[in-house]
């Protein structure tokens, strides 16, 4: 039996398994079981005669269905984590960047129905930076590194001279090795993409506004 084919047998068990009775009705998280499975095929690769696979799995799903799934994150995210880590035993896979990791996330581009995933290579994550599209200083270009104070306070990592912009607005930061932001309370709020957010995932592209500084997310 071929390595896909013993995966996809694998894998099908598992779903059997894990799914079939907690959502009898309900088959969007088995099919985003089936396209983590597909994500993990399409990235493994042979070094030095051993198969590995990316650790690092982000679910991107319509912020209509997040909703409807964030009651059972914690399980789905702990059962999606499970998966790939069984198949990749049976397989003879090892995975690249540490223990796998699945967690879900809304995105507003996402479409309701749809999923999206990304992954997160560890030992070549991913490089970002901020560049400043309207506000204070004009050309402004930060690099992520680490965890990023957003705000009037010269105490921050990323100054910004913006009245409208609180002393301690936000953070951009990572989680599982990509980047997120936080609101911090501010009194003018924190947009992604033109919605308001307390905390968000982010994706290359994405534009930022901190009270009325615009910022847009890139990746080097």
């Amino acid at each position: 039996m071929s390595f896909f084919a013993k995966l996809e047998q694998a894998c099908a068990l598992f779903i059997e398994r894990a799914f079939a009775k907690s959502f009898p009705s309900d088959v969007e998280p088995a099919q985003i079981a089936r396209k983590l499975v597909a994500t993990m095929e399409a990235r493994t690769r042979g070094e030095d005669g051993q198969a590995t696979a990316p650790a690092q799995y982000r679910v991107f799903v319509s912020p209509s269905d997040y909703e409807r799934l964030v009651p059972h994150q914690e399980y789905l995210e702990r059962a999606w984590t499970d998966l790939v880590r069984e198949l990749a035993g049976r397989v003879g896979v090892r995975f690249r960047g540490g223990e796998p990791h699945v967690v879900m996330a809304p995105y507003q581009e996402i479409p309701l129905g749809a999923v999206s995933i990304e992954i997160v290579d560890e030992r070549q994550p991913a490089r970002y930076a901020l560049r400043m599209l309207k506000g204070l200083p004009p050309d402004g270009l930060y690099a992520i590194d680490g965890t990023m104070r957003v705000g009037r306070s010269d105490q921050g990592e990323i100054v910004l001279g913006d009245p409208s912009v609180s002393r301690a607005h936000a953070i951009v930061e990572f989680d599982a090795g990509a980047p997120v932001v936080r609101d911090l309370g501010s009194t003018n709020g924190t947009f992604v993409n033109g919605r308001r957010i307390s905390v968000e995932p982010l994706r290359d592209g994405d534009e930022l506004r901190f009270g009325n500084t615009r910022m847009r997310l890139e990746s080097a």
